[in-house]
């Protein structure tokens, strides 16, 4: 048997979703510099580490007794940072918090002074413009925030702090600083990662179009990448992100969020109630007695369900603010959608089904026409259905929904203690009078009362004179009462509010972060007592600065999501392949999100399977994307909404049967086509042997490694020379077995008779049939290999 260490890479043996060092990715002989493969043009910062230890991937700060600090950059420690190190890790977190996060008693009393906690994505900075807002309020010249606790005035929670405490003048140090606040330049990436290798921009390049547009590079990508570096590679991604396949891909990736794809499969129109008189035409769809055409259905009922997928990818195709996912005063249409809602509107192909028109609904209340108070994605019909209300909801789901989707604030996480279901008995409405409830309700139901405008049963049904529950919390958001004369707009009210609001721009980042990475952004650290907090806290930290650092340049840059995944992929977070040298377990702790390996989605592997090898998986069907969907991991937006990030036994299997089934259609196919249009064996014939062109063979395995997994590799790099024997004992085996009568010459079922993706015959003088000196299905062997490599499953 064939020796071959990399099989030790291979999916059924790998410890699945680790950082790039927990592979032993690092170079002992490595050097790291300040310019190469390195170095980005992406801007990555980094913070302190907290309590007393400083990061590993920045120089200790040297300060004075004030706390301030002068010299470079590398040396510079914020205002920011000495409030996250020394004075809400040192207790604010834990002692402050209880009483005076949002929902706690201290807000409940109406006071000023409140702190959010990690569940809010920018805790720190709101916290630090809150205390800043309060730092001028004074008792005999104490500061009224250490006034209070420490007894001074009359404070709800006690005498909790005393003068001579840690806490007690570290806060004193801050409020000295917040006169006149340090604000540090940020690190490039190399300070921030100065051992992390990354890929180059040509490797990234490649890694990128896989992902963004399904395909490999072109020669002329490559050629401006080449040329002219990161700008170059910022240019292609660019002109990239206006392909349609970019579009598919980012509706996958919103689908993962919104989960509207549940109606996109067979059916009928099922989220549309087919008696409504809003939508005249949805009677034609029912009609049974003058049935539509099945296609014209299937087409209407597809437009209908990926209405917000499609407004998404309208906004960020026209590089429109994607704060208008929430504030479009408008939806968008196809020629079958407009005919479903009764849409007038031009198009230039009415027969194309996936041109997109903006425009807005009307409906008819009492004899009056009104316009639908379109609000984005929050008054799709689909988003609606999706995420319904009853009666006694009252649209408290909805409400967490616009939490968790667009402010990336899990609320339900806000008050995670178990809830005693007999305690709210004493109190005649326990949602707003217990205060166990009301620690969330005073949170969700404000938000709920913007849906008052949609019937309680009919998801998208506007009602002409909504109406709110007296005993709920006023509609509203966070403490902001919505106007009374907002009622019958109130999501248009909300979505402005949630729009401006910077935890939006956070979302988004995050969102196209877990999108690219695989993995979810990283939680802030609660466990002080745990032995690499501090390392732990770092790499929060690190990461956090630079997501924000994005976020603020999406802003910037009129909310544009392409600017995001620019960034995203420039960073080292995307691109982290190596560590210089093996690292210590503290900085192990520190670098455990950047180059992580993520397994790629049942719709990216079919799209890399197909660049890379020419022929689709199923051949005229896409197997992937239908009976393996679920086994490899996807979603079906209905009852599985969470994709799988690690491989099981039952996914492996799935993967290795890919790797078979995929090597018999491509090899015998791509040899049976004219040497200029093969793309997996332009080196080779199907008859050369290692007795004879073991040169040859060499090289196309060579071009195999580069096309199939992306790897440069040369003539004598063991790994080659692996693949290389692997090959050449698959062939000496197979040969024996001909001669032996163990094993015919017929290709069987992996003989090239038609092209696998169209299922048309081939022409007599291009089939493959037979393998004289089985040196196809050694090729196949090589194939089979490759495709169930690490590097080939997973980015």
């Amino acid at each position: 048997m064939v020796e071959n260490t990399r099989l030790s890479r291979r999916i059924i043996y790998l410890p699945l979703g680790a950082a790039l060092f927990s592979f032993g990715c690092y170079a002992p002989d490595a050097q790291v510099e300040t310019e190469g493969p390195q170095s980005t043009g992406s801007d990555s910062t980094t913070t302190g580490s907290g309590g007393e230890t400083p990061t590993t991937d920045a120089p200790p700060t040297t300060t004075d007794d004030s706390g301030d600090t002068t010299g470079v950059p590398g040396d510079c420690y914020s205002t920011r940072d000495y409030f996250a190190d020394k004075v809400w890790s040192k207790g604010m977190g834990t002692l402050c918090v209880q009483c005076h996060e949002p929902t706690g008693s201290a807000a409940a009393k109406g006071a000023k002074f409140r702190l959010l906690t990690p569940v809010y994505p920018g805790f720190i900075e709101a916290n630090l413009a809150n205390i800043q807002s309060l730092a001028g309020y004074e008792f005999e010249d104490t500061p009224l925030i250490l006034a209070k606790p420490s007894g001074v005035v009359e404070h709800g929670g006690g005498a909790v702090l005393p003068a001579d405490s840690e806490l007690y003048k570290n806060i004193q140090t801050l409020l000295e600083q917040l006169e006149d606040p340090i604000e540090c330049p940020p690190p490039s990436t190399g300070e921030s990662f100065p051992d992390v290798i990354l890929l180059d921009p040509v490797e990234t390049l490649r890694k990128a179009s896989l992902h963004l547009v399904g395909r490999l590079p072109l020669a002329d990508e490559i050629a401006a990448v080449e040329a002219d570096g990161e700008p170059g590679l910022m240019a292609v991604l660019e002109d990239m992100m206006t392909e349609d396949a970019f579009y598919a891909r980012l509706t996958d990736v919103f689908n993962d969020t919104f989960l509207t794809d549940m109606y996109y499969g067979g059916g009928s129109l099922n989220n549309i109630n087919s008696g409504t008189p809003d939508w005249p035409n949805v009677a034609k769809y029912f009609d049974k007695m003058n049935p539509m055409p099945e296609d014209q259905k299937q087409r209407i009922h597809r437009a209908v369900a990926r209405e917000p997928l499609d407004l998404i990818n309208y906004i960020v195709r026209n590089d429109r603010p994607f704060t208008e996912i929430l504030t479009a005063d408008y939806t968008v249409f196809t020629p079958d959608s407009a005919f479903i809602y009764g849409v007038a509107a031009r198009f230039e192909d009415p027969n194309d089904p996936t041109e997109l028109k903006p425009g807005a609904l009307k409906v008819t209340r009492n004899g009056k026409e009104m316009t639908y108070p379109h609000a984005g994605i929050l008054t799709s019909p689909m988003w609606l259905n999706r995420f319904p209300t009853t009666p006694t909801n009252r649209n408290r789901h909805r409400a967490r929904k616009v939490y968790d989707q667009f402010l990336a604030t899990d609320v339900l996480a806000l008050a995670s203690q178990a809830i005693d279901p007999d305690a709210g008995a004493a109190f005649a409405n326990p949602t707003r009078d217990d205060p166990t409830c009301a620690q969330c309700h005073i949170t969700v139901d404000p938000i709920a009362g913007a849906f008052q405008m949609f019937d309680k049963n009919n998801q998208e049904f506007l009602l002409e004179k909504p109406t709110w529950y007296p005993e709920m919390f006023a509609p509203g958001y966070q403490f902001e009462l919505m106007p009374t004369d907002q009622s019958a707009t109130g999501v248009q009210w909300l979505a402005q509010k949630v729009a401006s609001d910077p935890r939006f721009a956070l979302s988004a980042t995050y969102k196209m972060y877990q999108a690219l990475t695989g993995e979810e952004p990283a939680r802030y650290p609660t466990n002080a007592a745990a032995p690499d907090y501090a390392q732990q806290l770092a790499a929060w930290e690190t990461q956090d600065t630079f997501l924000r650092a994005v976020a603020a340049e999406f802003v910037a840059d009129n909310h544009n999501l392409k600017t995001i995944i620019v960034k995203l992929i420039l960073s080292p977070y995307y691109r982290g392949v190596q560590v210089a040298n093996e690292p210590s377990e503290e900085h192990k702790a520190e670098l455990m999100h950047v180059g992580t390996g993520r397994l790629s989605t049942p719709e990216l592997l079919a799209k890399k399977v197909m660049a890379t090898t020419g022929v689709r998986w199923g051949g005229t069907g896409d197997l992937l994307g239908g009976e393996y969907k679920l086994l490899y991991g996807g979603i079906d937006s209905n009852a599985i909404t969470q994709r799988l990030t690690s491989v099981n036994q039952l996914m492996a299997s799935v993967a290795q049967r890919m790797a078979v089934e995929v090597s018999c259609s491509a090899t015998a196919f791509d040899f049976s086509k004219p040497v200029d249009q093969r793309v997996l064996f332009p080196l080779v014939e199907a008859t050369d042997s290692p007795d004879f062109q073991e040169a040859a063979i060499k090289a196309n395995i060579q071009y195999l490694h580069a096309r199939i997994l992306g790897e440069d590799l040369a003539l004598d790099d063991p790994e080659l020379e692996r693949t290389y024997d692997l090959y050449r004992e698959t062939w000496l085996a197979g040969a024996q077995n001909i001669a032996d009568a163990l094993e015919g010459k017929s290709l069987g079922p992996c003989g090239a008779t038609k092209d696998p993706n169209t299922g048309m015959a081939l022409p007599d003088e291009q089939k493959l049939t037979n393998d004289d000196a089985y040196t196809v299905r050694a090729w196949q062997a090589v194939l089979a290999y490759m495709l169930s490599d690490f590097a080939f499953l997973y980015e």
